[in-house]
């Protein structure tokens, strides 16, 4: 333990078995310690950073049906809702006129939006509100968009660059596994798929988020299989801007019945440290106040993470698994500063826009 605990102090790689070492014999204080000393080598500031943004859906009408998501419905469903283009940019207007700088945009697989809706969005958000970035479009998103156009996935990529679309959103990894997406998405595409069209968007040129939802039916040796694809891609692209792990809300999901209550705040903890040490080509690994509260939120920038998220002005996803968490910028600062952090405004590249 002591050769490992100096491998990670002088800043070496450790392996997928010596990440399954910690995880299992490392105290969660001990996993925190590494976590931070990790991140001061790789950031050395004492910043902590949050965008603010807003994160609304075009629709809920989803053919993936996954069993951990409380946000999809079927076609025709009372509750299900397609959003107009103009809705759309109203939104997003209005959100810039409050403040955001982001406008993370996804929403379900639903096979009646033709390619057309999807390059309108993003050429009148450009031209409309210039003054906002777009998000927008995770992995399984543009899967199911190049499915229902009779595309490949490179060549809606390559339309949606050439409109003007520069990040992608790492939502729909879960865990990137394919015998865990079997049980909790099995009509998603799988592992390989997602890993494939972010590395096609990276060799395009875009940049993305990687992001890893936990606390289900994954294993410690699925957290670290994750770990390691997100990790050797960012190897051969360095086209990730952070990782995202955060937590299953099994609230009003298909999976409530098997699981009904979350996970707790110490396996959170435990999972963002390794997450830190395991990946030492990120800079920005994120602490998630939106799914663990202000207090887990707090103690996750001391186990390795340096960025919290966004304010969320809109979000309708995990709200459907009745997430009570919300906050603007002034919760977020004090949470920062309250944990003796510098907190920093950003935007979506991870450029400072604010001190406070």
């Amino acid at each position: 333990m002591s050769e490992l605990f100096e491998k990670i102090i002088d800043n070496f790689r450790i392996s997928k078995d010596e990440a399954s070492y910690l995880l299992s014999n490392l105290s969660t204080l001990e996993l925190g310690q590494l976590a931070t000393k990790r991140k001061n080598m790789i950031d050395s500031s004492n910043n902590v950073s949050f965008v603010v943004d807003t994160n609304p859906n075009y629709t809920n009408i989803c053919d993936t049906e996954c069993l951990f998501c409380a946000f999809w419905r079927k076609k025709g469903h009372s509750d299900s809702y397609t959003l107009e283009i103009d809705k759309i940019i109203e939104i997003v207007k209005t959100s810039y006129h409050n403040g955001a700088t982001t406008v993370l945009l996804q929403g379900g697989h639903n096979p009646d939006i033709k390619l057309d809706y999807y390059l309108e969005i993003i050429n009148r958000v450009q031209k409309e509100i210039p003054g906002i970035h777009l998000h927008a479009f995770s992995a399984p998103e543009v899967a199911s968009i190049a499915k229902y156009s009779d595309l490949d996935t490179k060549k809606i990529l390559k339309l949606f660059w050439d409109s003007g679309l520069r990040t992608i959103p790492g939502g729909g990894a879960e865990v990137l596994t394919n015998n865990i997406r079997k049980k909790i998405s099995p009509l998603k595409i799988n592992a390989d798929e997602w890993m494939k069209i972010t590395e096609e968007a990276h060799q395009i040129g875009f940049k993305t988020t990687a992001t890893m939802m936990f606390g289900h039916a994954e294993k410690d040796e699925d957290i670290i299989e994750h770990l390691d694809k997100i990790r050797d891609l960012q190897d051969r692209t360095k086209n990730f801007l952070s990782f995202i792990p955060w937590t299953f809300k099994p609230e009003n999901t298909f999976m409530e019945n098997k699981i009904s209550a979350e996970i707790g705040g110490d396996r959170y903890l435990r999972v963002l440290g390794l997450c830190r040490i395991f990946l030492d080509n990120f800079k920005y690994i994120q602490g998630s106040w939106f799914t663990q509260g202000f207090k887990v939120g707090g103690v996750s920038l001391h186990y390795g993470a340096n960025d919290v998220g966004g304010t969320l002005l809109q979000e309708n996803v995990l709200k459907s698994a009745n997430n009570p968490y919300k906050a603007g910028i002034d919760e977020i600062v004090h949470v920062i500063k309250s944990e003796g952090f510098k907190p920093i405004q950003r935007d979506t590249f991870y450029n400072k826009i604010k001190d406070y």
